[in-house]
């Protein structure tokens, strides 16, 4: 972490650079990631749709009385990334992030695969994959041994963190929120109840380029971004409640400066809902995820972190 301040705040800039200075520390500690034992599933019609679901050795910590599964979306700029890093650490990366939560709280972790911009992605492609990957926890894990009650958790990254908004937000998957929405657990099945996003650009201000056209349409930039979509629905009157879900902004100290603006900016719109927000202390914008399972305790305070709000949105 202490190398991080000098590579600057630029995504671009900070990129290789932190892989560079992360990948030797979860390669030694290669055995103990892959002492986690995950399957891959098939959750949607693309090839693209693929899931790693990562399995813990020990039921979770107190106070969870339902089977809690956190789903994370990495990040990528809408044209990379992958569930399975094959690039860097001897393809750790992010079965490390899996081996976190598992390992250490008893948490069921799921990294999903999502169609990027090569596989046709356009917005709301993004908010379809989350739906697609919450039918198969409702439709597919509930129905397994031990997960007939579950709660679930959406941990979304940067691109990841703007998919994950989608579909907390736009109409279009309002029919799909209410299948796991309630204020309380009167039964088994599936309850939404966290999301954290975690370096999410809730709009990218004046920029314009080829890619966020690409994604987000040509001319609706803002119109489809997070904070876009929250302002049409409230002026419509139709703000998401989300009844009994807490919502965790993260961003990184050395996050660029836009991610603070807009993180502010979504927090005053979004006034129906329960939100907090904390920075990461001295992690840029893609070095928290790389920072868990490294055996470091600064690197991993913000999992820990995300560990107790897991545990303060549980089923009481």
């Amino acid at each position: 972490m202490d190398k991080l301040r000098p590579l600057g705040r630029g995504v671009d800039d900070v990129l290789l650079p932190t892989f560079a200075v992360y990948a030797q520390l979860l390669i030694a500690k290669e055995s103990e990631i892959r002492s986690t034992r995950y399957e891959t599933h098939k959750y949607g019609p693309t090839a693209r749709h693929q899931l790693d679901i990562y399995y813990p050795n020990k039921p979770p910590t107190a106070p969870f009385r339902a089977k809690p599964v956190l789903v994370f979306l990495y990040g990528g700029g809408f044209v990379s990334g992958n569930k399975v890093n094959e690039e860097f650490a001897h393809s750790l990366i992010f079965g490390n992030l899996g081996h976190f939560f598992a390992s250490k709280y008893g948490v069921t972790v799921i990294v999903a695969d999502y169609r990027l911009i090569v596989h046709g992605a356009k917005h709301p492609s993004g908010g379809e994959d989350v739906k697609l990957v919450v039918d198969w926890i409702v439709n597919t894990l509930s129905k397994k041994e031990g997960y007939e009650s579950i709660d679930l958790f959406l941990l979304g990254n940067s691109a990841g963190g703007i998919h994950v908004t989608t579909w907390l937000l736009s109409p279009l998957f309002k029919e799909s929120r209410e299948v796991v929405l309630a204020e309380e657990r009167k039964s088994t099945g599936v309850l939404l109840r966290g999301a954290i996003l975690l370096g999410v650009p809730f709009h990218w201000g004046k920029e314009d380029n080829s890619i966020l056209r690409a994604y987000l349409g040509q001319g609706k930039i803002r119109e489809n971004s997070s904070l876009g979509i929250l302002e049409k629905e409230k002026k419509k009157g139709a703000e998401p409640t989300l009844p009994g879900v807490k919502i965790n902004i993260l961003v990184s100290e050395l996050d660029p400066e836009l991610l603070f603006v807009s993180a502010q900016e979504f927090i005053k719109e979004w006034t129906a809902v329960d939100i907090s927000y904390a920075e990461l202390e001295g992690h840029n914008h893609i070095s928290p995820q790389l920072g868990l399972s490294t055996g470091i305790e600064k690197e991993e305070a913000w999992g820990v972190e995300v560990a107790e709000f897991l545990k303060s949105c549980a089923t009481k």
